[in-house]
């Protein structure tokens, strides 16, 4: 599995899953811990499968999550 994003916004991370669940692509956030990034600042990372790396990042290009 590869990183395609990272973010420390809970809220990011909720509507990323609600995407990526909607389109059937199986990933893991790294990190994802809500009270972890709030108070360190850390950042959870989005794996997924290298065959799939290139969708998601279009994916999140159009949601706005990434720049094109």
């Amino acid at each position: 599995m590869i990183e395609v994003y990272s973010t420390y916004n809970p809220g990011d991370i909720a509507l990323i899953k609600s995407i990526l669940d909607s389109e059937d692509i199986h990933y893991y956030f790294q990190g994802e811990n809500s009270n972890m990034l709030v108070a360190a600042g850390a950042y959870a990372r989005l794996l997924v499968q290298d065959d799939q790396a290139q969708r998601v990042k279009d994916i999140l290009q159009e949601a706005g999550f990434l720049e094109k």
